[in-house]
């Protein structure tokens, strides 16, 4: 399990450094010049007209489309838009830097067909760019090679920038972290149910023209408002598959302890998420969301300021 923490800190760590990058660049122009004949080998320029981008490993099969101005992620999920805007930067300002040395073209070149990702851009639904792409085991270095042609060591000019660990970024982290959107223009009704404590149970609902909290008489509306505000762009932090991690593999066999139950106007907005007991020295809370049979985890410290009680609504006496 630590290694796996290792693995997701270092991807947030590149994608960090990635996003910094697609800032900076608009911000800055780079005083070096590159001469190579070949420099802008694998960019395309005029990166408007993309509307889809495949990137193909041993382990998934990732497909970016663009439709009605939204980048989907395999058809049917929203994909994280924010990630796809540093794609496309990456994609337009990767240039050659050198070509990689004779001497060691065999090696690399083998290299990158057995540990790299097949990359197709299309563009007005024409393929306008292939070629596979890898990172040294350091991930200091990143190659791209076009087939029948010789690899290239390529960079982001002016940057030191690892380009290949956009490619790496695994199949769910590519997918919109938002998991529902409420708010209380919307939402019909919100639980809170602790398993162990139903005495604690928390239920707001809309009842004639507005919200109230069951069992309080006295409430603090600013304070319910305040907190259905919570919901308006719920995000989980990681998506999980089953068997991807053994820990939360056995926890999600065992009772969960808090349920978050949302009723909105909008069916897609509707979500029942089982929340599980907290693992030894992990910072993670696993989530399950029902209608979607889908492993989340979420910062402990943020989701659990969600569990509200009746108590939370009851408006102080002056």
């Amino acid at each position: 399990m630590m290694d796996q923490r290792r693995k997701n800190k270092s991807l947030m760590l590149v994608l960090g450094l990635l996003i910094s990058f697609s800032v900076i660049l608009g911000l800055t122009k780079n005083t070096n010049i590159n001469t190579l004949d070949n420099k802008q080998q694998f960019s395309v320029q005029d990166t408007s007209a993309i509307d889809e981008i495949n990137i193909i490993s041993e382990a998934s099969a990732i497909a970016l489309q663009r439709k009605e101005g939204i980048w989907m992620l395999n058809d049917t999920l929203i994909a994280e838009q924010n990630i796809v805007k540093v794609l496309l930067a990456i994609i337009k300002d990767a240039e050659v830097v050198r070509n990689v040395p004779k001497s060691r073209k065999e090696e690399i070149s083998e290299y990158i067909r057995n540990q790299g990702y097949e990359v197709e851009i299309k563009a007005n639904g024409q393929s306008i760019k292939k070629y596979a792409v890898a990172g040294n085991e350091t991930k200091t270095v990143s190659y791209m090679m076009e087939e029948e042609q010789d690899p290239a060591i390529v960079n982001i000019p002016g940057y030191d920038s690892y380009v290949a660990g956009i490619f790496e970024i695994p199949l769910n982290d590519w997918r919109d972290r938002v998991i529902l959107s409420s708010s209380w223009r919307s939402l019909q009704n919100l639980s809170i149910n602790y398993t162990q404590f139903p005495e604690y149970d928390l239920t707001i609902k809309f009842e004639f023209d507005f919200l109230k909290v069951e069992g309080v008489n006295s409430l603090d509306t600013a304070r319910m408002m305040a907190y259905i505000d919570e919901f308006e762009q719920l995000q989980a932090d990681r998506y999980l598959e089953k068997g991807q991690n053994a820990s939360y593999d056995s926890l999600l066999q065992t009772p969960h302890t808090v349920t978050l139950t949302i009723e909105d106007v909008n069916p897609a907005n509707s979500k029942t998420i089982d929340f599980y007991p907290l693992l030894l020295n992990d910072p993670m809370m696993l989530g399950y969301i029902r209608e979607d049979s889908q492993r989340v985890l979420f910062e402990a410290g943020r989701i659990q300021k969600l569990f509200a009680v009746k108590d939370d609504f009851v408006a102080k006496k002056e």
